[in-house]
Parts: C-alpha cells; structure tokens; sequence
C-alpha cells in the first residue's frame, strides 16, 4: 500500500465503480470516469478494497487494476478495513443499507452515486445517519461537479440573466436512474432552493409514450443492451413493480414541473435527443445542449446589447472533482457541494413527482407527507 493520507473502499463492483473506464466517454473532458480510476487520480486517496456481489466482477477488477484485496460482504470489508472513505456504487435498492452502516460504523467520508434510494423513507434515514455522525458527503449527479456548469451557474448566480424564472430539462428517460442527474443540475443552477410542489406525470407499461425501445442496464463492460418494458403501478401497496424477471421498476418521466422557493420553476420535456438544458431569466438565457458540450448564456442584463458568453470545460473530470470535495470537507469542514442536505432536496422533488403521479397527477405540496414517503420505487 502506498502513502496516500485517506484509504478508500469501493462498494459496488460494477461499471461507474471501475469497470466502465474501458469504455469510450462521451468526452475527453469525463475521463478518469469511473471512481477506481479517479481515486487513482487523487494523491490524497488510495482504494484498499472493493467488495461486490459477483465474483466475476471483482476478478474483472484485479485484471484491471491489479487489486487483490476482494469481498463479497461490505460490512465485513468496512469493519476489516476501517476504510477513511466509502464509495457507494450499487444498485440503488442497496444503498440505504450500505450509507447507514458506513455513517454508523466510523466512515468519515462518503461518496454516493445516484440514484440515491427508493423512496423518501429512505432518503430520511440515510439524511439522519450522514448527518447524526457527522460524516462528509458528496453526490454524484456530475454535472454539479462538472466546470462547465460551475462557472454557468456562478455567472447566473451574479445576474448575467436576470432573475433566473424556468429551467428546463429535454430527455425522455427514466425518473430515478438518470433524472436524478437531471433534477439535480437544474436545482444546482438555480442556486439549490427548497423545492416546495410538483406535478408529475410518469410513463408506465402501455402508455402511448411506451414505445418498446427503452434500453435495459448494459451486461458486463460491453455496449449491448435490450430491450425491457417498464414497470406497473401497485396503488394498494404503495409500490411500482419491476418486470417479470428483473429487480428494478424504473418509469420514465412524462411532462412535469418542479417549484421552488422565491418562484422559479424547473419543467421536464420528454424529447428523445441529447440531454439539454436552458435556465429563463428576466434579461437572458442560459443552455447546456448535447448533454453539456455546448455551454452557453445570452445577456441583455442592464438594458445592453445581446452579449453571448461559452464555457468550455476545462481542469478535472467531474468524478475526480467530487472525490476532492469530500477530501476538501475531511479537511477544513466546508461542506461540499452535493452534501447530503442538498441531495435530500433533490430525492423530495424527485419522489414528489412521483407521487404527484399516483395522486392522479395533481400539484402536491412539499415535502411529501405521510404514506407518501413509504413510495417504493425499486432503481438500479
């Protein structure tokens, strides 16, 4: 083992934990990827241990980077370990157990990919052990973490648009696997305001937005995928039901609105193109299209002329910018930017969705009360 100051372990033998680096990114600008790689990447950090369920996966892993020091049990790694940092990469239908352990049984750091759990029973308990703890956190929806989109929001944040009125998010695609990404984003650069109602609409098997095209998790590191139906809903047991045969009840996300403190609102169109992004202000625009490589804002700010600034990325990858701010919170204490108050936030509009759905649709009110945090919605 080398000198590295925080020792790190990886929960989730799978593609975003290290698998995936073999895989061509979209851009230059994402690579290292995966968080194996990304840690490699960090002086601070040395992965110790990763524990997965298969061990086909974990052998992919020795072959890859050369670590031998496997399990099949994460709690038996966390408490044989004493790992300073847990990366959890997971199924979500597995990460509240993983978090809670990690926070309760001296982690001092925690990354979590998204999404975060399955309902907002889960995301409260999750909350409670981060914070109860006093243990660092970071999300990652990597657009937050991502220089493009930092330097955009700082610019909206300064009033290069005004008064920041719609965000708007385009993809047709599934509400807890890639929409925590995208919730998260425009929450980010609307300034992360609380959000406090919603009106969601979701794509179940057999309605007209079901096409039969919708791709299912990618087998092993190669690029085939096929074809899955989506799930049902269970209205007498609070649950969406996965497909026969699979674990997961992932909807995609029909036409549906967010609204947040002081106003704005985010709207989610479902397109079948690139991921894009456009934040409405009083006096200008601002858009990420093709899924963020072109960044762009529109002022008239001040009665002036149109000016028109881009950001092009530059510096580290998004997953190595979120494994510095957690080292960055271990630290000095400053709080990174996807801390577990933040994503909470996210996992209310999220599920507020949701259950604005089951509820036919209707505005609720945030947060979601009652039986409306049991939800249960299964996500890989």
């Amino acid at each position: 083992m080398g000198d590295a100051k925080y020792r790190v372990a990886i929960v989730g033998a799978g593609r975003i934990g290290g698998l995936l680096e073999g895989e061509r990114p979209p851009s230059a600008f994402r690579k290292p990827h995966s968080h194996f790689a990304s840690y490699n990447a960090v002086d601070e950090t040395e992965v110790v241990a990763v524990a997965g369920r298969s061990e086909g996966r974990l052998k992919m892993f020795t072959e890859r980077y050369g670590i031998t020091n496997l399990y099949t049990d994460y709690r038996e790694m966390i408490e044989t370990e004493r790992p300073d940092i847990v990366s959890v990469t997971t199924q979500s239908i597995h990460k509240a157990a993983v978090i809670t352990f990690a926070a309760e049984n001296g982690v001092r750091g925690i990354f979590a990919e998204k999404a975060l759990c399955t309902s907002l029973d889960e995301a409260d308990r999750i909350r409670e052990a981060v914070n109860a703890n006093g243990v660092a956190f970071n999300f990652g929806a990597e657009r937050r973490h991502h220089d493009g989109f930092q330097r955009l929001r700082e610019a909206i944040a300064q009033g290069d648009i005004g008064e920041p009125k719609y965000a708007f998010c385009y993809w047709l695609t599934d509400l807890m696997k890639h929409h925590s990404h995208t919730i998260d984003t425009l929450a980010f650069l609307l300034g992360d305001p609380q959000p406090v109602w919603a009106v969601g609409r979701l794509v179940l098997h057999g309605d007209p937005l079901d096409d039969g095209s919708r791709k299912g998790p990618r087998e092993g590191t190669d690029m085939h995928q096929r074809s899955l139906p989506l799930p049902t809903l269970n209205v007498a047991e609070n649950r969406f039901v996965p497909p026969e045969g699979l674990d997961f009840a992932d909807p995609l996300l029909d036409f549906s609105r967010v609204g947040y403190e002081g106003g704005a609102e985010a709207v989610f169109i479902p397109l079948s193109r690139a991921t894009e992004f456009e934040i409405h202000g009083t006096e200008g625009r601002a858009f990420a299209w093709d899924d963020g490589e072109d960044i762009r804002l529109r002022s008239k700010a001040g009665g002036s002329d149109t000016s028109e600034k881009r950001f092009v990325p530059s510096g580290e990858s998004p997953t190595v910018n979120t494994i510095r701010g957690l080292v960055n919170e271990l630290e000095t204490g400053e709080r990174t930017s996807g801390n577990i108050d933040v994503t909470h936030k996210v996992c209310e509009a999220e599920f507020g969705l949701a259950w604005s759905h089951v509820q036919g649709s209707q505005r609720i009110d945030l947060p979601v009360e009652g039986v409306g945090r049991s939800l249960h919605i299964p996500n890989h």
